[in-house]
């Protein structure tokens, strides 16, 4: 599982890598109406989030971020898997 978690930089005018941040990779099983957090990752130097799983059931994934004093928590929209 990838992804990237940015926020605005005011002073740049652009969105930048938001690094050292705690971001929860979350699965919810195909049927099912809530989101269990698998595991815990920190974003690089550049925002960028990278990590393993095994998938044991067909269902959705996404990433959480909780925020911070300054930056407001996000969701991001879940990615369907199917097994085979």
């Amino acid at each position: 599982m990838t992804g990237t978690l940015t926020r605005a930089n005011w002073n740049t005018n652009v969105y930048a890598g938001y690094s050292a941040q705690r971001v929860a990779l979350q699965f919810k099983k195909s049927g099912a109406s809530t989101y269990s957090t698998v595991k815990t990752v920190t974003t690089d130097s550049t925002g960028k989030l990278k990590t393993t799983v095994t998938a044991n059931s067909a269902g959705t994934w996404r990433w959480k971020f909780a925020g911070t004093s300054t930056t407001s928590a996000v969701t991001a929209t879940g990615d369907s898997a199917a097994l085979k």
